[in-house]
């Protein structure tokens, strides 16, 4: 999930965001989504809006921009049990913090990233699981719920309180200074100011709920626990060298937003500060992604170029193999090693030599790809979908990727079409459907989806007529398909 940080907290939320100042909410009706969400729904105006409710639980959250100040938005979620978050933001970062109310449904979040969903909180999500298409939940540990409650120890004046006024928040200024907490003095007192200041604005805050609002010490506020402590928090440098990357490269990841750096956990100026388990997942999921992957399986030595060490190790196998084919083609063999000769350096011997190179490494796809492991795997991927895709009498529907990768398969290796056919239409024919009926679903899955240009399409037919078995009753065996 991406964390946005909020601008403000709303004067009727459940759940303050520590530090923010508190804004006037009166005039949104936070106790029905679809009714904020069409106060963003004004055409021509450029505002917008949106809810949305989980049937089941009760839970729902919703979005709309702000009227009297188009710059910010509102984001409220609701839990029934657990009360509402009212938060203001950025207007351009008000459907991203709407979005990570999507699968996990967190009711708040905090301290860049960690999220609460009524009973548990939870790590910065980063980690993909992609079997699920969700991220990986880690759970905080030992954490300790902190309370609006735990901090109202009666230092706070409500009198004192000093919320911000609406039509100054917004664009890139600091939601601090506009509520009146920018002070002249050093950065420590300053600190030290802003958190007194929060206190008289938290009793302010508390004066101002209505009846019926969620009991004080139920109303969460932050969490601490081990691995948020001050001393234990990593600067950059400390990340960087957990990491195995250069501080100066982490700073550009920062400076441009590369690279998904998660938000820091605590920033003092321009010091920023991650907790260690959060920079651990980002490490892992950086060792994870994709495209990276592949490093595990290339030679240990660090010998290549950096293009070279991108390749798969199949196309490496692939790439030594024809470069020693193509040294024999274009050194040793005398004749072929004369067309390096001057009087040879044409545009037709180029293209000869050219078309005998091309036909060599054709000849070597055998080499790199298993064709008999996968004739096998590509028969039980169809007889799998002949047994759950949609059918009727006369075909089965099978998925465009079998199509496509039937279509490739016969353009590759058409002598063993033939087989394959017919182990996919015997073991068909003894799990009861008939030949006829899968003849005619091959036939269409490659006549739509195999990639077949149309003029090619009666040469395409003429080879699926023979490659069928013939026509005529045949003795059926008890055994499985071609291996």
């Amino acid at each position: 999930m991406t964390y946005v940080q909020p601008l403000a907290n709303g004067i009727r939320t459940d759940h303050p965001v520590p530090g923010l100042p508190f804004v006037e909410d009166e005039h949104i009706p936070i106790e029905d989504p679809d009714a904020v969400e069409a106060i963003g729904r004004h055409e021509g105006a450029g505002t917008w809006g949106r809810c949305d409710t989980d049937r089941g639980t009760g839970e729902w959250a919703a979005f709309t921009t702000e009227p009297k100040n188009p710059s910010v938005a509102w984001v409220i979620r609701f839990h029934p049990e657990h009360g509402r978050s009212v938060l203001l933001y950025r207007d351009s970062d008000a459907t991203t913090a709407y979005s990570e109310w999507f699968g996990e449904k967190p009711l708040l979040s905090r301290i860049g990233g960690y999220w609460w969903n009524g009973t548990t909180w939870y790590r910065p999500s980063q980690i993909i699981d992609w079997a699920s298409e969700r991220y990986v939940r880690r759970e905080v540990h030992l954490p300790t719920v902190i309370t609006a409650a735990d901090l109202l120890d009666g230092t706070g004046r409500a009198e004192l309180g000093r919320p911000a006024r609406i039509m100054q928040l917004g664009g890139e200024q600091n939601p601090l200074e506009l509520a009146g907490y920018q002070l002249r003095a050093a950065a420590a007192q300053s600190q030290l100011a802003q958190a007194e200041q929060w206190r008289h604005d938290l009793a302010l805050w508390t004066s101002r709920r209505g009846d019926g609002s969620l009991p004080l010490a139920r109303c969460v506020v932050t969490v601490n626990a081990p691995e948020l402590l001050d001393a234990v928090l990593l600067g950059v440098e400390e990340f960087a060298t957990k990491a195995e990357i250069a501080a100066s490269t982490l700073r550009a990841y920062i400076a441009r937003g590369e690279a998904d750096i998660p938000v820091p956990q605590a920033t003092d100026g321009p010091r920023k500060r991650w907790a260690t388990p959060v920079v651990d997942d980002w490490i892992e999921q950086r060792r994870r992604d994709p495209g990276k992957v592949a490093a595990l399986l290339q030679p240990s030595d660090g010998d290549g170029e950096d293009g070279e060490n991108t390749l798969a190790p199949g196309l490496r196998t692939l790439w030594n193999r024809l470069t020693e084919v193509f040294t024999a083609e274009l050194w040793r063999d005398a004749p072929t090693r004369r067309r390096w000769s001057r009087p040879y350096r044409n545009e037709r011997a180029a293209t000869n030599l050219s078309s005998q190179l091309g036909w060599v490494a054709a000849l070597h796809l055998d080499s790199t790809v298993p064709f008999e492991a996968l004739t096998a795997v590509l028969e039980d991927a169809v007889m799998w979908q002949m047994a759950n895709c949609a059918k009727d009498e006369r075909r089965v529907y099978f998925d465009p990727q079998t199509g496509r990768m039937l279509g490739w398969f016969i353009e590759h290796r058409p002598s063993r079409v033939t087989n394959l056919f017919g182990a996919i239409i015997g073991r068909a024919e003894r799990n009861g459907v008939s030949r006829e009926v899968t003849t005619r679903s091959l036939r269409a899955a490659i006549h739509m989806d195999g990639g077949f240009d149309e003029k090619k399409l009666d040469q395409l037919d003429a080879f699926l007529d023979l490659v069928s078995p013939p026509r005529g009753e045949a003795q059926v065996s008890g055994t499985g398909g071609v291996r």
